[in-house]
């Protein structure tokens, strides 16, 4: 649709079509027979809430992995590197490790920014929290039960990457 058409639509469509429907047979609908012809299915339903809510998890989840990244390595640099050391991590490999983590993180959220490497980044969004609940596990087993939860909330932080990498099509 051009800029003339927009203009025509605005003004509104007036005419006599009794012989178009003469000719070719066809009576038109009005707008209110031709929706209610076709109600919403529940995947209708499920489709509009979904396509509402897409942008903002994907907002949440590209400013979750940019400013934990962010904060791990500029905020929280030192209780970062403290974790490590605090459970036996070699002193040598701490800071190269927190800085690695941070900026991974960093790009995780930058990548999933952008449409073009969104899902991307949310397969390494995925891969990634994994692999921190993996090392977690072996490494520092005590963070699973610290007060505020962090590493139980990644599972669902992957189950929201999961919906978002699957809802990421628009065709």
């Amino acid at each position: 649709m051009d800029v003339a058409d927009a203009i025509d639509l605005r003004r509104g469509v007036t005419g006599d079509p009794s012989s178009w429907m003469a000719a070719s047979g066809i009576v038109p609908k009005t707008l209110a027979e031709a929706v209610g012809a076709r109600p919403a299915t529940i995947q209708d339903k499920w489709f509009a809430r979904l396509y509402l809510a897409k942008a903002l998890v994907i907002t949440s989840l590209a400013l979750f992995w940019t400013v934990s990244g962010v904060i791990s390595l500029l905020v929280s640099y030192s209780a970062a590197t403290g974790i490590l050391s605090a459970h036996g991590f070699p002193p040598a490999l701490v800071a190269p490790v927190t800085v690695l983590t941070s900026l991974m993180d960093i790009s995780i959220g930058i990548l999933i920014a952008f449409r073009r490497t969104s899902a991307f980044g949310l397969i390494a969004g995925i891969v990634v929290s994994l692999g921190y609940m993996a090392g977690a596990a072996i490494l520092t087993p005590d963070l699973w039960i610290e007060p505020l939860g962090a590493l139980v909330k990644t599972g669902p932080a992957i189950v929201l990457m999961l919906v978002a990498l699957l809802t990421l099509d628009n065709r």
